[in-house]
């Protein structure tokens, strides 16, 4: 006597391998769009040391400020964008927890675009910079003016701020 054999379905198989794959997906985008901190929600910084402030001169010997390069790059689209990179030393008994940069663009020795940006920053991706720690960080500036001739650009320090000290400012 001949016995049925029974096949298995394999596209039940796939139909639900499928589906799991497609709820994994949608569920690591909403869970990256969730997390992600947009600058408009992030709360201001207070007790930052700015450039015009008269400490600034004083607490920034503290710090060293190494410009690693600044390259013009192509992004995906073929529109133009700036690299920045750098890194920060900590030589201050204190720890540090912001950093804040100032990027100027030149057309010969006249200043077209500058933009503020804060690579060191307190939040669940960046830890302070302790004591004698170095720290180095990318940024990539893609909106500025068209008329930049691409000849020049420069990265400082415009502000930074040690963790659990009021200096008054802000």
């Amino acid at each position: 006597m001949l016995e049925g054999v029974t096949e298995k379905n394999p596209s039940l198989f796939w139909k639900v391998l499928v589906t799991a794959v497609a709820l994994l997906i949608i569920g690591l985008v909403a869970l990256l769009y969730f997390t992600q901190e947009t600058p408009e929600l992030r709360s201001p910084l207070e007790a930052v040391i700015y450039s015009d402030d008269p400490d600034f001169e004083l607490y920034s010997r503290q710090l060293e400020f190494e410009d690693r390069g600044i390259q013009m790059l192509k992004n995906f689209t073929g529109s133009r964008m700036v690299l920045f990179t750098g890194a920060v030393t900590n030589h201050s008994d204190r720890t540090l927890d912001v950093v804040e940069v100032r990027l100027i663009l030149f057309n010969a020795h006249e200043p077209v675009f500058e933009s503020f940006r804060t690579p060191i920053r307190p939040g669940p991706y960046t830890p302070s910079l302790l004591s004698g720690e170095t720290r180095g960080f990318t940024l990539y500036l893609e909106d500025f003016p068209k008329n930049w001739w691409a000849s020049r650009a420069e990265m400082e320090i415009s502000g930074f701020r040690f963790a659990g000290v009021d200096s008054g400012t802000g």
